[in-house]
């Protein structure tokens, strides 16, 4: 651990981020999730004004840049809480 997060006031506000962007991140991934479980029927329908793809296009991406950012943050936030139990 560097010198500068070795206080308790430094931890407790890298831990506050931490939890902030996990849960900035993980709406939106959930956002992006429920935007393709939407437009995935609506892919398939025979409608002529079809923005399924628009929809894919913009939730796919939301999906997994938010999961993977917010599987991150949790797993950053874990070690830090298990190494602090442990120490």
């Amino acid at each position: 651990m560097s010198n500068e997060t070795e206080g308790s006031l430094g931890r407790a506000l890298i831990t506050a981020v931490l939890v902030v962007a996990t849960l900035g991140f993980g709406l939106a991934g959930l956002c992006g999730a429920a935007f393709t479980a939407m437009a995935l029927p609506d892919m398939f329908s025979r409608r002529t004004e079809n923005y399924a793809v628009a929809f894919l296009i913009i939730s796919i991406p939301s999906l997994l840049i938010g999961g993977g950012l917010a599987w991150w943050c949790v797993r950053t936030l874990t070690r830090r809480l298990r190494d602090k139990s442990e120490a």
